[in-house]
């Protein structure tokens, strides 16, 4: 039978890797993108080496762009069996005396009311005839906390509560949670500085930073039949990072 997985932020990044990773699996895969559209093209390149996929513009801040995301996916499939919700931002500078006022709601609108709104409107979509996934990208600084990146520390942890108490009001036939990465070689974690990447590669039992394609093996197997009995984990992937010195 025919599996559809939505993922949100999925032109670039840890999105991009788990599209291809579940197109690889044989999921025909939605491709949400709000800014590049080019590189949301490339993405649907690569996972229709494996399967088909459409691509979507919407920002998951905006309820509205997100409702007629969730008709463009109806008119196009009967249901869908999974929803990532990937998409996510740091706006720098993120330390609690510079980042502006602005700033500050934008981190909270993307990152936290972008998976409110995806699970508002795209939920009535998952297949109702089998046990269907929920993953939510969460943060190791959702967990921990860390120096700079405050708001965005606070909106993963939201991401964290809202992944267990929705875990409680889905169960049993929808599953929900929350894979948690650590430092990832991304463009949103490079950003950082080279300083700052040499340091936690330093401070990183493992000694590196992940790859996003590490990142999407995890997220599929969340979404598969073989994960039906977990829900409500957040499961950290960071090379031992969070374990401290």
């Amino acid at each position: 039978m025919k599996k559809v997985a939505v993922v949100t932020g999925a032109s670039r990044g840890i999105g991009k890797s788990i599209a291809i990773k579940l197109a690889e699996e044989g999921y025909e895969v939605v491709i949400n993108y709000n800014q590049s559209e080019s590189d949301a093209k490339d993405t649907l390149k690569k996972v229709n080496k494996y399967t088909k996929g459409i691509i979507i513009k919407a920002d998951v801040s905006n309820g509205e762009e997100v409702k007629k995301m969730a008709e463009k996916i109806s008119e196009k499939y009967d249901c869908i069996d999974v929803l990532v919700n990937n998409a996510g931002a740091i706006l720098r500078p993120g330390n609690w005396d510079k980042i502006s006022e602005e700033n500050f709601n934008k981190t909270l609108d993307i990152n936290v009311k972008g998976v409110h709104n995806c699970i508002n409107y795209l939920k009535p979509l998952l297949n109702k005839e089998k046990v269907t996934h929920i993953v939510n990208i969460a943060s190791t600084v959702g967990e921990n906390g860390a120096a700079g990146v405050l708001a965005y520390g606070a909106a993963k942890a939201a991401v964290i509560n809202m992944t267990k108490s929705l875990a409680k009001e889905f169960a049993p036939n929808i599953t929900v949670n929350a894979v948690s990465p650590g430092n990832i070689a991304t463009d949103m974690t490079t950003s950082a500085g080279e300083e700052l990447i040499s340091w936690v590669c330093e401070n990183t039992p493992m000694g590196r930073l992940g790859d996003p394609e590490e990142v999407a093996e995890l997220v599929a197997f969340l979404a598969s039949d073989k994960a039906n009995f977990i829900t409500g984990q957040i499961i950290n992937i960071n090379g031992g990072y969070a374990l401290g010195n």
